[in-house]
């Protein structure tokens, strides 16, 4: 529980540093990265501590699923900063706080999981894909926000470039999709060895897969047709909203 609480107390202090680089022009080098990393890498001391201890991964419950998911569009903002290399950095604000609330929700989980590894493997595809389509949809927002501001002339504050924007929209929407396509097959993987069937009327997965259909047509549609940049982030904050939904709203009937 140290390692998680430290991780907690870093990525608030991280969120912190980046608002000061963000909105005061202070220059901070690398300094608040390095401390979204150093966060990051003790949730997954505490991950795999978990693990060694007892034989299980702390995704038992909601707030350890809650606490992988928002540690996992951690991992892909790191790796986002690696690719792209400039003004990505811009979310880490945003970004440190998600960490921050995520995390934080991970405290008090006390059921760790099941063996099956097809539940873990379930688990951690879900993970990256809802990070993913979760750093999409924001992806989505602030270009909306930085298009409005173009229009109106008015480029003061904060401001990203918009063909970035576009490029980590849909690099983000397609490693969501496959993530999501992981997650029903491991899902219905584990759910037969578990419970003998492959689907069950559960009003999570019911959910999952509607949202799989949606994120299908959106992908397919924008390949095919090529969308209008600007439908494209309409559809992709909406599924931001979907997403949300499920994780907030939406649980499991059975356990």
């Amino acid at each position: 529980m140290l390692f998680l609480l430290l991780s907690v107390v870093i990525y608030l202090l991280s969120g912190a540093l980046f608002a000061v680089r963000t909105f005061f022009g202070v220059n901070l080098r690398n300094i608040p990265m390095i401390g979204l990393l150093v966060a990051f890498s003790l949730y997954l001391v505490h991950f795999f501590k978990v693990y060694a201890s007892t034989g299980h991964f702390p995704v038992g419950d909601v707030y350890g699923m809650v606490s992988l998911m928002g540690n996992s569009l951690i991992l892909m903002f790191i790796v986002l900063d690696l690719v792209f290399k400039k003004n990505v950095a811009d979310f880490g604000l945003i970004v440190s706080f998600i960490g921050f609330l995520t995390t934080l929700v991970g405290l008090p989980a006390h059921k760790v999981g099941y063996k099956n590894p097809f539940y873990v493997y379930h688990i951690l595809s879900a993970a990256v894909a809802y990070a993913s389509l979760i750093l999409a949809g924001i992806s989505s927002a602030v270009k909306f926000l930085v298009e409005k501001k173009l229009k109106s002339k008015h480029i003061e504050g904060f401001m990203v470039p918009v063909n970035l924007l576009r490029k980590m929209e849909r690099v983000l929407l397609n490693v969501g999709f496959i993530f999501l396509t992981l997650t029903l097959i491991f899902g219905s993987i584990w759910a037969k060895n578990f419970l003998g069937k492959h689907w069950i009327n559960d009003p999570k997965l019911i959910l999952t897969l509607v949202i799989w259909v949606y994120y299908a047509f959106l992908i397919h549609l924008n390949l095919a047709k090529g969308l209008k940049p600007s439908r494209l982030s309409l559809l992709s904050f909406l599924g931001l909203l979907m997403v949300l939904g499920s994780i907030i709203l939406i649980r499991h009937t059975v356990t």
